[in-house]
């Protein structure tokens, strides 16, 4: 039964929760744009955001604590985690107007920079060595909850000059969590050649 809740709430994380919030986010970008109060649409948007980092944590923990941790469910979950971020930082780096705080684009590149250089990479060293494990780091969870941060951040309309450091930070860390899996999965594929 908790398996079923885990995949329900993963489930619901991208096929449910980021539906509704492009839809609160649209409403509230076209209210603003119309000079009509979006203040509840923000805050539905805002909440999704909350609701989607929620159920982040809700199905690692829950998997970790009953012991339901398996491998393709960590695949289906990083994936899935992927997914969102990428629809959040790009709603908020090309939908610009009054009722957000928008991203800059080098922050979505450098997010998406990541990510293709991470899924070359786990792809070449999977063609020439087999499967390999993927162990999740502190730095990689830390990146992404700065992420939601920075999201969050936009969604609520806070100043520009406050978020920078943030994004800062951010992308910093995301750029080293991306060489550390690339070093691990380099080293991985070394031992496994040398049998």
């Amino acid at each position: 039964m908790l398996r079923v809740i885990l995949w329900v709430l993963t489930g619901a994380r991208v096929f449910v929760l980021v539906p509704f919030f492009i839809q609160a986010g649209m409403t509230a970008h076209e209210l603003a744009r119309a000079g009509a109060d979006y203040s509840a649409q923000r805050a539905l948007t805002v909440g999704l955001i909350v609701l989607m980092g929620v159920t982040d944590l809700l199905d690692g923990w829950v998997a970790r604590r009953f012991g339901l941790v398996s491998q393709l469910g960590a695949v289906v979950d990083a994936v899935s985690d992927k997914l969102v971020q990428i629809v959040l930082i790009c709603f908020f780096s090309l939908i610009i107007g009054p009722a957000f705080t928008a991203l800059p684009l080098w922050f979505l590149i450098v997010v998406f920079g990541r990510d293709l250089v991470l899924l070359v990479g786990v792809t070449m060293l999977r063609v020439r060595y087999g499967p390999l494990r993927v162990v999740h780091r502190n730095h990689g969870r830390i990146s992404s909850l700065l992420m939601f941060g920075v999201v969050t951040w936009s969604a609520v309309g806070l100043p520009a000059f406050g978020l920078l450091p943030l994004m800062l930070i951010t992308a910093a860390l995301s750029v080293y969590s991306a060489a550390v899996y690339a070093f691990d999965g380099a080293a991985q594929g070394r031992a496994i050649s040398r049998g």
